[in-house]
């Protein structure tokens, strides 16, 4: 069995070992399950793109990323991804190929370095915006946003939903996308802020969901969620793993610092777990939130 830290109920959900199933990298992120059993992921300081495919080959799917970071699926099938030095959100073809920049800039500034990304079942698609890939001197935004695009009326549409957080990251919607979830890295904190049926952040009326103190360097990077509402988090010592209350059942500890996650498999019960140099896997008890726009339901 994996080994669980601060045991309070985790193990009942965990359903095997954490499994290494791939390795050698520089710094792994950005986890996504295709429904053709494959994962992609990135190698951010490498600048490449990763395929794994269901018979455990891994090959590079594309090269020159400008540290692509988080990446889901957009409303047209395509995979919309952060570019962290490329300081801007991107698409793509499944395929890695026609890459296109989706924004860029908000209110005339150049984004600083866009991190993680996430969309609602309506095509909505937020975003976070650090500023781990640029200098400071090169920043033109000074302060670290979490965004809203609205694809149906273009990257015009870009809007700045909230601009208090420290180092914004890691973020996911509940499973029913009335609530949003996003880590602050520096802060060791993650937030649970409500949203609105237009997709607003109300954010005079969120308040802090968890505070994680791993009591070693690494604050809280990815994070997913499953159809229970659990909320697994990608922190120093392993995948912190919280009831919907708040209340923190476990550590799935992993043997470096993880940085992101995705459910995949046909039935959703396979958590992905990218960290430090390599991939890992584990199979759960319950199924995750898989994007709304991964494709056929069951491949």
């Amino acid at each position: 069995m994996a080994t669980i830290l601060k045991d309070a109920g985790l193990s009942e959900i965990i359903d095997g070992e954490l499994e290494r199933v791939a390795a050698g990298f520089e710094f792994t992120e950005g986890p996504l399950w295709l429904p053709d059993g494959a994962l992609l992921f990135q190698d951010l300081k490498a600048d490449r793109t990763h395929r794994l495919g269901p018979d455990g080959t891994c090959a590079v799917l594309r090269e020159g990323t400008r540290a692509a970071n988080g990446q889901t699926f957009g409303p047209d099938g395509r995979i919309v991804f952060c570019e962290q030095n490329g300081r801007r959100v991107s698409t793509m073809a499944r395929d890695g190929s026609d890459v296109r920049p989706l924004v860029e800039e908000w209110s005339g500034g150049r984004l600083n370095s866009p991190n993680d990304v996430v969309c609602r079942s309506d095509g909505q698609v937020f975003f976070t915006d650090p500023p781990y890939g640029v200098e400071p001197a090169a920043r033109a935004l000074h302060f670290q946003g979490v965004y809203r695009i609205d694809p149906r009326k273009g990257a015009g549409s870009l809007a700045l939903e909230a601009d208090d957080f420290e180092r914004p990251n890691g973020l996911a919607f509940d499973p029913s996308e009335s609530l949003l979830y996003v880590c602050d890295t520096a802060r060791y904190t993650v937030r649970a802020i409500p949203v609105d049926g237009a997709g607003r952040l109300l954010t005079s009326k969120g308040g802090l969901f968890a505070r994680l103190e791993p009591g070693v360097p690494g604050g809280p990077d990815g994070i997913k969620v499953d159809r229970e509402g659990r909320v697994y988090v990608a922190v120093a010592l392993g995948v912190w793993v919280f009831e919907p209350g708040g209340r923190l059942m476990g550590i799935l500890a992993t043997p470096g610092r993880p940085s992101n996650l995705a459910f995949g498999g046909p039935d959703r019960k396979t958590l992905h777990i990218t960290a430090v140099d390599a991939v890992h896997r584990v199979r759960l008890r319950v199924e995750g939130v898989a994007p709304p726009f991964l494709g056929p339901d069951r491949p």
